[in-house]
């Protein structure tokens, strides 16, 4: 996937990951595309580009826990992600700076 300064938020229905990640940037006025990962279309894109693939596939099929994130060149998950929630610290690294 070519390099964006929009980051992208891919998501699916009924992931409240994704809401409250999209409702972060919103509040902090971050413009992003959202994403459905049940687009055929978009999956079709992602299977093509090697860092999804390098990131989120083996030999058994690909696994994409959602919200992921594309931004800087690099797909982005588990660093936003804690226990709590959101690592608010790590996401303002990512979309603020």
């Amino acid at each position: 996937m070519a390099e964006s300064k929009i980051p992208i938020i891919i998501t699916k229905e009924g992931c409240h990951r994704c809401h409250e990640l999209m409702e972060w940037l919103n509040e902090k006025k971050v413009v992003y595309i959202e994403k459905d990962i049940e687009d055929e279309e978009f999956v079709q894109q992602l299977l093509q580009d090697p860092n999804f693939v390098g990131t989120f596939c083996d030999a058994e099929g690909c696994i994409v826990n959602t919200p992921a994130v594309f931004h800087k060149g690099k797909y982005w998950f588990k660093e936003l992600w804690g226990v709590d929630g959101l690592r608010e610290r790590e996401a303002k690294k990512l979309f603020l700076n």
